[in-house]
C-alpha cells in the first residue's frame, strides 16, 4: 500500500510521531524523519536503515523552511505531529510561553504545507494528517488556553486545506486524541501520580490513556487509499471520553 511512497512525519523523534514512524516502516514506506532530538533521529536512522532519512531541524525557525524541503522529493504523505504543551493558566500567564506553543503547534503545520504547496512537492492525491486533540476542539482543560487554541487551529486547518487542495485529490484531516501516554505525559510535573491515575479513570475504555500506537495505526489509515474519500474531518479517538 505505501511502498515506493515519500511521508514527512514531523515531532518524530518522540511520543505519536515517532510511533507513526515505526509502524509506517512496516509498510515499505519511505520516510522523512524531522525532529530536534539528534541521539533520537539516530536511532530512527539505525531502525529503519535505508527507508529513513532524518533531518535534525527545529520548526521554529521559519526563515528555513525553504532551504529545508529544497532537496526533498515530492511527498505522498505529511504528518504534522511536533507539539509542546505547556501550563500557563491566566493569573500567571507568560507570554513568552503562548507564543512559542503558538510557534510549535499552530505556525509551524500552517508554515510547513505552505511552503510544500509553492514549491509544488505534494503529490496529486497526497493526504496530510494534522494532530489536534479533543482540548480545545471538545473540552477544556485549566491552564491551557494557548494548547487548546492551537489543536483547535488543527482541526480548522483541515477543513480549509482540504478545500484548497482538492482539485489536486490532496486529502487534509485531523486527528483529536484524549490523552496520550506518551514521554510528555510521563514527564509531567503538573499532576501527581494519584492524579493521572484518578484521570485515567475517567476513560470508559480500558480506564487507561491511549498508546501511542493507537493513534499512530488511524494516522496509517488516513494516509492511506482506504480513506479515499475522507477530507476535511477531525476523528477523535478518546476511548469515549467526550461521548459522556
Amino acid at each position: 500500500m505505501f511502498a515506493d511512497k515519500h511521508i514527512l512525519v514531523t515531532g518524530a523523534t518522540s511520543g505519536i510521531g515517532r510511533a507513526v514512524v515505526v509502524d509506517l516502516l512496516r509498510t515499505e514506506a519511505h520516510l522523512i524523519a524531522v525532529g530536534r532530538n539528534r541521539k533520537h533521529l539516530e536511532d530512527l536512522a539505525l531502525l529503519g536503515k535505508d527507508k529513513v532519512t532524518t533531518i535534525e531541524f527545529d520548526l521554529t525557525d521559519f526563515g528555513g523552511y525553504r532551504k529545508l524541503i529544497a532537496d526533498m522529493p515530492s511527498l505522498d504523505g505529511l504528518v504534522c505531529s511536533a507539539g509542546i504543551v505547556e501550563n500557563n493558566p491566566l493569573r500567571f500567564f507568560s507570554l513568552e510561553k503562548y507564543q512559542r506553543t503558538v510557534d510549535v503547534n499552530q505556525t509551524a503545520p500552517l508554515h510547513l504545507v505552505a511552503e510544500l504547496a509553492k514549491a509544488n512537492r505534494l503529490r496529486d492525491k497526497a493526504s496530510i494528517v494534522l494532530l489536534s486533540s479533543i482540548t480545545g476542539t471538545s473540552i477544556g482543560m485549566k491552564g491551557t488556553a494557548a494548547y487548546a487554541a492551537t489543536k483547535a487551529a488543527q482541526a480548522a486547518y483541515a477543513k480549509v486545506m482540504a478545500l484548497e487542495f482538492a482539485h489536486k485529490g490532496i486529502r487534509v484531516n485531523a486527528i483529536a486524541p484524549g490523552m496520550v501516554q506518551t514521554p510528555l505525559v510521563d514527564g509531567s510535573h503538573q499532576l501527581s501520580a494519584e492524579a493521572i491515575e484518578l484521570d485515567k479513570a475517567r476513560y470508559p475504555l480500558g480506564k487507561r490513556y491511549a498508546e501511542p500506537e493507537e493513534i499512530a495505526s488511524v494516522v496509517r489509515f488516513l494516509l492511506s487509499v482506504d480513506a479515499s474519500f475522507m477530507t476535511g474531518q477531525n476523528v477523535v479517538v478518546d476511548g469515549g471520553f467526550t461521548v459522556q
